[in-house]
C-alpha cells in the first residue's frame, strides 16, 4: 500500500490552475481514504501504538474542504459572469426594440 500522504498529495497541493480544480473528485477520494481507515487496527494509545494518523487524516479533511470552497467560489463566479451576460444581452435586445 502506497504512502498516504503521496497518494492524496493533490488534496493538500495549493490549486494555481483553476481549471484543474474541477478534475478531483473529492467525494471519491475522501470514500477512499474512509475505506482505509476502517481497516486499520487502533490500538490503547497508551502503547504509544497507533497505526491512524490524525494529524494526517485532519490535513486531508483541510485540503478537501479547500478545494470543496474553491469549487463553489469558481461556480458562484461563474453564475454571475453568465447573468451578466445574459443582463446585456437583454438590455442590447430592449435598446433595439425602443430605437
Amino acid at each position: 500500500m502506497a504512502e498516504p500522504t503521496a497518494r492524496f498529495a493533490h488534496l493538500l497541493q495549493p490549486i494555481r490552475d483553476l481549471s484543474k480544480v474541477w478534475n478531483i473528485e473529492i467525494a471519491d477520494e475522501l470514500e477512499k481514504y474512509t475505506e482505509e481507515v476502517t481497516q486499520l487496527m487502533v490500538t490503547n494509545p497508551e502503547d504509544g501504538f497507533s497505526q491512524l494518523n490524525f494529524a494526517e487524516s485532519a490535513l486531508l479533511i483541510q485540503g478537501s474542504t479547500a478545494i470543496y470552497s474553491r469549487k463553489v467560489e469558481l461556480l458562484h463566479q461563474l453564475v454571475y459572469q453568465a447573468l451578466d451576460l445574459l443582463a446585456l444581452d437583454k438590455g442590447k435586445d430592449g435598446s433595439h426594440e425602443i430605437g
